[in-house]
């Protein structure tokens, strides 16, 4: 069997750096309410995941039914019992791989101590820089200034004391996390946060604020020897820079729309570009899906640009999900939105649910959304957390 496994806290862990790890109750919670979410992006009809007892209620089995999926589940506890073929988590990290290996996974389906490193290492955010090097080498074009890395704190004063707004971002932290506005200079607040990171990380990264115009991303597939793009993304954050939702599109359209604003040759350059960088620092150590966040900007003189290195995110990423969900679930032409819903309290999440199943239900036509609300993950009354989309017909 091809096993699947949606491990949310990997990046945590990842910034840990190493074993006996123990993610907090909400990355827990997370984990084990959207356990299911491989299904959307696996490579076959009937994935194998990981998932907690009883965890596909019947409802929700049938409501597979009309697009040709079905889901097999097994637990941690019945690993060592079954024949696996190949391992497919959402990031990969010291705890998970020791996790799943003593858990009776063989050790040849997992990833080496060394490859863990090698990974922990590429996912210090020390690379978007790079890749920020080598399109600035290899490309034409006014790319935005390379993040800098920052290890005391007088390079910390220095650097948030200059009279452009600046951001500063944890080596390692979720996507969309980790990160401090610089608003109002070097004040205690900054001192204090800065100094934590510094002391749990050994560094900071600097990098000026941009007047974001819209976020994108391109995605990527690494076999273990070579890299290939794997499609466009488009998605919202809020104002904090935390992940929101994903617009569900066909690949072509974003594309257009992006090189509606840049250019085809400038997006076919910075593809390229990233295929042979990646291909050389990321395939040999890493296999699997990954992405590389871009943003449109308004430069000082008005026009609108391109920043192509925001950052990498070494695994899986809900950019994928809605990027697999597109091609392979939506009717020709159609789009919507892919999102992952919060509510602190039991109950709302499992109303708001219901109510858009009654005004808004899907339609499925020959195994392909056509239209309406659709839960990606099932929805119990007590759910905090939701995957699910909204369609819209063409």
């Amino acid at each position: 069997m091809n096993l699947y496994l949606f491990n949310p806290e990997n990046d945590l862990a990842i910034a840990f750096g190493g074993v006996n790890y123990t993610p907090p109750p909400a990355a827990q919670l997370i984990g084990r309410e959207l356990s299911l979410l491989p299904l959307w992006y696996a490579d076959e009809d009937t994935p194998t995941v990981i998932a907690p007892p009883d965890s596909v209620p019947d409802d929700f089995r049938h409501s597979l039914d009309s697009l040709g999926v079905s889901v097999s589940t097994v637990t941690w506890s019945q690993l060592a019992e079954c024949r696996v073929n190949r391992v497919n988590v959402w990031g990969w990290n010291h705890d998970l791989s020791r996790r799943l290996s003593q858990a009776g996974v063989d050790a040849s389906l997992l990833p080496t101590p060394a490859q863990c490193d090698r990974i922990r290492e590429l996912s210090h955010r020390r690379l978007a820089t790079e890749v920020g090097q080598y399109l600035s080498e290899h490309i034409d074009y006014p790319f935005p200034e390379l993040p800098v890395e920052l290890h005391t704190p007088d390079e910390v004063r220095v650097f948030t004391e200059q009279p452009e707004r600046r951001v500063l971002k944890a080596p390692w932290s979720g996507s969309g996390r980790g990160l401090y506005w610089n608003l109002y200079g070097y004040d205690r607040s900054l001192a204090q946060w800065s100094n934590g990171v510094l002391q749990k990380q050994g560094a900071l990264m600097g990098e000026l604020f941009y007047d974001k115009v819209s976020d994108w991303a391109m995605e990527f597939y690494s076999d273990g020897q070579r890299v290939t793009f794997a499609g466009y993304s488009s998605f919202l954050t809020d104002g904090h820079g935390a992940y929101k939702s994903n617009r569900l599109a066909p690949d072509d359209s974003l594309k257009r729309e992006l090189c509606a604003v840049v250019g085809d040759e400038l997006m076919e350059k910075v593809k390229t570009s990233l295929i042979d960088f990646f291909t050389s620092r990321i395939a040999p150590c890493y296999r699997g899906y990954f992405g590389v966040d871009m943003m449109l900007y308004r430069a000082s003189d008005g026009t609108i640009r391109l920043h192509p290195f925001v950052e990498v995110n070494l695994r899986m990423n809900m950019g994928m999900v809605a990027r697999r969900i597109s091609d392979r679930f939506m009717t020709e032409g159609s789009e919507g939105t892919y999102r992952v819903d919060y509510c602190p309290r039991a109950g709302e999440l499992y109303r708001d649910h219901l109510e858009r199943q009654h005004e808004n239900p899907a339609v499925i036509r020959q195994g392909k959304f056509v239209k309406g609300y659709f839960a990606l993950t099932p929805v119990w009354p007590h759910s905090r957390y939701r995957a699910s989309i909204e369609v819209s017909s063409p």
